[in-house]
C-alpha cells in the first residue's frame, strides 16, 4: 500500500471520502441492480433539481431496454450514443448494456465530418441523440448514417418549473429553448423508447453469468 507522501492527492479528500475502496463484483449492470435493491429510495440522479431515484432508475432502465430491443437492438450490437450529460444519458447507456450491446460514445458537439469518422469504424444501425444534434446526424452519408436514429429532448427531464419558464412567450426564453432542443423529424422519439413495459427478468440478455 502507498503512503500519503505517494499520493499527495489524498490531502485533498473530504473527511468523510474514503483513500481505499473494495472493487465491487459483477457487471455494470449487476452493480446498477443491487443499487437498486439497496437503495430503492436514495437518490440516484439530480438533474437540475430534478431527482430520480434508485426505484425509478432501475424501471426506467428496464422500458428503456424493451423498447430499444423492439427497435431492433440486439445482444452484441453497437449502439451510438450522442447525448449532453442528462438523465436519458444514464438510462439509454445501461438499457444498452442490459441488451449485451456495445455502447459507444459520442461527444453531442462533433460536426458532421468528426461522426463520419467514428460511424465509419464503428458501424453501429441504431443511435440515441440529442435532439440537437440529429441533424449532424442525418448529414451523414448514406453508406455510414444509422437506419434509426432515437432522438431525446432533454427538457423534458428538467424540473417542472424550469420547463414551464422555457415555454413562456419571451425572446429570452426562446434562445434558451433553442440552444438545448429542437423539431426533429424522421425519427424514434425517447419517449416511445422509454414507454415500453419493462424487460422480462427472463430475457436471456439479462442472464449472465456474472450477476448474484
Amino acid at each position: 500500500m502507498t503512503t500519503p507522501t505517494e499520493r499527495p492527492w489524498l490531502a485533498s479528500y473530504a473527511p468523510d471520502v474514503p483513500h481505499e475502496i473494495d472493487l465491487p463484483q459483477g457487471s455494470l449492470v449487476d452493480i446498477v441492480d443491487q443499487s437498486v435493491l439497496r437503495f430503492p429510495g436514495g437518490t440516484a440522479l439530480d438533474f437540475l433539481g430534478a431527482e430520480t431515484s434508485y426505484r425509478d432508475l432501475g424501471e426506467q432502465i428496464a422500458r428503456a431496454a424493451q423498447g430499444l430491443a423492439d427497435a431492433g437492438v440486439r445482444a452484441g450490437d453497437p449502439v451510438a450514443i450522442v447525448l449532453p450529460n442528462c438523465p436519458q444519458h444514464v438510462v439509454a447507456f445501461y438499457a444498452a448494456l442490459r441488451l449485451g450491446a456495445v455502447v459507444v460514445e459520442h461527444n453531442p458537439l462533433y460536426t458532421p465530418r468528426e461522426l463520419q469518422h467514428q460511424f465509419e469504424d464503428h458501424g453501429a444501425r441504431t443511435v440515441i441523440a440529442w435532439d440537437k444534434s440529429v441533424a449532424t446526424i442525418q448529414a451523414l452519408p448514406e453508406d455510414v448514417r444509422p437506419e434509426r436514429i432515437v432522438s431525446v429532448d432533454v427538457t423534458r427531464a428538467m424540473p417542472r418549473r424550469t420547463r414551464l419558464l422555457l415555454r413562456l412567450p419571451v425572446p429570452k426564453a426562446r434562445a434558451a429553448r433553442a440552444a438545448i432542443a429542437a423539431k426533429v423529424t424522421g425519427t424514434i422519439t425517447w419517449e416511445r423508447i422509454s414507454a415500453a413495459a419493462p424487460l422480462p427478468v427472463d430475457h436471456p440478455a439479462r442472464r449472465r453469468p456474472t450477476s448474484r
